[in-house]
């Protein structure tokens, strides 16, 4: 009798643990809520403006869902998450930015590519990575120059200092081939998607 007691004892205590638990954490979870998507989209149009600094707004346009699948059937790993219209002040559009996201080796990487009218890319903007340190974190410093001011087309990634054309080709991170790749992946879903859906439809 007496351990049937303590059962139901302990039981109830271990419900009433959990369910102050449950109820604080619900409580952390609102407050933070708004705050972590302040920050969230703080660093989006950060990201945003960093590949079209002319642009004054970026509006939204409603991804072609068939567009996008295949953009990306060719990019293992890659999603389009977004589409904007980069506008200047009087309202013309000066170009798409287009947020993708991409498995590198340890985590997904999401970035923006800015993509003018005239089909060149004005850069690549991280918003997340976690990729390993002193290696794929690299990708920010070496990586991302390397997009700047170039036609939109497909790239590919050389090793070893072996790139013979700079204007297709991507120098990979030492030690760290894959998040090369998978960077240069998600910019060349993002160039397909601008070149199949973006620019056909203007």
């Amino acid at each position: 009798m007496n351990d049937t007691k303590s059962m139901i004892k302990n039981a109830l205590i271990l419900f009433a643990i959990t369910l102050v638990a449950g109820v604080l954490l619900g409580i952390v979870y609102q407050v933070t809520k708004e705050p972590i998507a302040y920050q969230n989209k703080l660093a989006q149009d950060k990201a945003n403006q960093s590949v079209f600094a002319a642009a004054s707004t970026f509006d939204d346009v409603a991804t072609d869902e068939s567009g996008a699948l295949a953009a990306v059937t060719d990019f293992t790993g890659v999603t389009i998450e977004s589409v904007k219209e980069a506008k200047d002040a009087s309202g013309s559009v000066l170009g798409y930015v287009i947020q993708v996201k991409s498995k590198g080796y340890g985590d997904f990487i999401t970035y923006t590519v800015g993509i003018t009218n005239e089909g060149n890319v004005n850069g690549i903007s991280i918003i997340s990575i976690a990729e390993t340190p002193g290696l794929g974190m690299n990708a920010e410093k070496v990586v991302v120059p390397q997009f700047v001011d170039k036609a939109a087309t497909v790239f590919g990634v050389a090793k070893n200092g072996q790139v013979t054309d700079p204007n297709t080709q991507i120098e990979a991170i030492s030690g760290a081939t894959i998040t090369s790749k998978a960077v240069t992946n998600g910019v060349n879903a993002a160039v397909t998607y601008f070149n199949n859906v973006l620019k056909g439809g203007q």
